[in-house]
C-alpha cells in the first residue's frame, strides 16, 4: 500500500502490479496484431486476442476492473454511509454498462440516423453523436455526484478526487484518442500504421488508467480509512 500525495488516497500495490502486468502482456499482443494486420490485412487473428474486440481478453479484464472498483466504493458506502461513495459506485457501473453493452456506439448510430447527420456529414457523424451520448451519460451521473460531493467531508473528497483523476485519464483516452483514431482513419485511410498507433494509444491508455483507478479504489475505499488522531489533551 502506498499513500498518494495531497491526501488523494492510497494505491494498493498488489492490485496495481497484477493488473498492470496483465495490461502490458495484452498490450504487446495487441501491438503484434496491429502490425500483422498493417502488413497483411488478410491475416487471421483470434478474436479473443484482438485489442479492439469488445469481448476480447483485454476488454473482459476491463469489465472486471470496473466491477471491482465499484464494489470497493459500495463497501465504503455501506461502512461510512457517504452518498458520494454510492454515487461514484453508480458512475462506474454506468461506465461498465456502456463499455460492455456498447451504449455509446449503438446510441450514436440511432442518433445519427434519426437526426439526418449521417446523410449530411457521412460516417464521421457517428463519432460526433458518440460524443453527444457520452455527454448525456456524464450529465446523468453528475447530479448525484455533485450532491454527494457537497455532503462529503474533506478527507472523503480528497480520496474521491484521486479516483476522479484516474477516471479523467480513462475519459481522455476513451473519448479524445478515440476521436483522433476515427479522424485519422477517415481522412488518411491509406495510413494504417498511423491509425493503429492511435488505436493502441486509445486502448492501452484506457486499460492502464483503469488499472490504476481500480488499485486506488481498492486501497482508498475497500478498507476502513484511518480516522484522524485526536488532539492531545493538556
Amino acid at each position: 500500500m502506498i499513500d498518494l500525495p495531497r491526501g488523494l488516497g492510497r494505491l494498493d500495490l498488489r492490485v496495481a502490479g497484477g493488473l498492470l502486468g496483465l495490461d502490458l502482456v495484452l498490450l504487446a499482443i495487441g501491438i503484434g496484431y496491429g502490425v500483422a494486420v498493417a502488413l497483411d490485412p488478410s491475416v487471421h487473428w483470434p478474436p479473443a486476442l484482438r485489442f479492439d474486440h469488445d469481448w476480447g481478453l483485454a476488454e473482459m479484464l476491463n469489465y472486471v476492473k470496473w466491477l471491482v472498483a465499484a464494489g470497493a466504493l459500495f463497501l465504503a458506502w455501506l461502512r461510512e454511509g457517504a452518498l458520494l461513495a454510492a454515487a461514484m459506485a453508480a458512475t462506474l457501473l454506468v461506465a461498465v454498462a456502456d463499455d460492455a453493452g456498447r451504449l455509446h456506439e449503438q446510441g450514436s448510430i440511432a442518433l445519427a440516423l434519426a437526426t439526418g447527420l449521417l446523410e449530411r456529414h457521412g460516417t464521421i457523424a457517428f463519432q460526433m453523436c458518440e460524443l453527444v451520448i457520452w455527454a448525456g451519460l456524464g450529465l446523468l451521473c453528475a447530479v448525484p455526484l455533485w450532491i454527494g460531493w457537497r455532503r462529503a467531508e474533506a478527507g472523503l473528497r480528497r480520496r474521491a478526487l484521486g479516483t476522479g483523476l484516474f477516471f479523467a485519464g480513462i475519459a481522455l483516452c476513451a473519448m479524445g484518442m478515440d476521436t483522433l483514431h476515427t479522424l485519422v482513419g477517415f481522412y488518411w485511410p491509406d495510413r494504417p500504421l498511423l491509425s493503429g498507433a492511435f488505436m493502441i494509444a486509445e486502448g492501452g491508455g484506457e486499460n492502464l488508467f483503469l488499472s490504476l483507478l481500480t488499485a486506488q479504489a481498492v486501497g482508498s475505499f475497500g478498507r476502513a480509512w484511518p480516522s484522524a488522531p485526536e488532539p492531545a489533551r493538556p
